[in-house]
């Protein structure tokens, strides 16, 4: 004889109780719905974020090509040698300097990875006023479904207990 299990008790419960099955398909609706739309919301962020590296990607690269003849000067002070030695000029080395001071802030500005902006803080927003609009009926039907699990659960192991009998071992 086959165990009767808490699932096949909350679905005879469901049968049995129409407002029940309507709470509980209702939360399902709800959570399938909010899942979509946070997907949704994640892909176009995604999306955007691609877009937006991708044209920084391209700005970067077009100043890396500006930063080029820097790669001559490994440091600020081979740069200060090179007009010491009167192989640049006083100024080219301001030129130089002000390139390489330039180049520094930049790195510096590059440290966030994650794109961020206002479209990006607009749709973050949306998703968590959607989240809150929906959070207090998503508890109360959770709240049921509890409820509903824990009485089919006492209920399979009362169906259980009186068919088997009390094993203890």
């Amino acid at each position: 004889m086959k165990e009767t299990t808490p699932e096949d008790v909350l679905k005879v419960m469901r049968h049995d109780n129409k407002k029940l099955d309507e709470q509980l398909d209702e939360l399902e609706e709800l959570e399938a719905n909010l899942k979509k739309a946070n997907e949704l919301i994640a892909g176009a962020v995604i999306r955007y974020r691609k877009e937006k590296l991708k044209k920084k990607s391209l700005k970067a690269a077009e100043e890396e090509a500006e930063f080029a003849e820097l790669e001559d000067y490994p440091t600020r002070e081979s740069i200060r040698d090179c007009y010491g030695y009167d192989m640049i000029t006083e100024a080219e080395m301001d030129r130089l300097f002000y390139l390489w001071d330039l180049r520094e802030e930049q790195k510096n500005r590059k440290k966030s990875t994650v794109y961020e902006d206002a479209v990006t803080e607009m749709l973050q927003k949306a998703s968590n006023a959607m989240e809150d609009k929906y959070r207090d009926r998503k508890e109360e039907l959770e709240e049921v479904r509890w409820k509903a699990e824990q009485e089919a659960q006492r209920r399979a192991k009362t169906i259980n207990d009186s068919r088997f009998g009390f094993l203890t071992i």
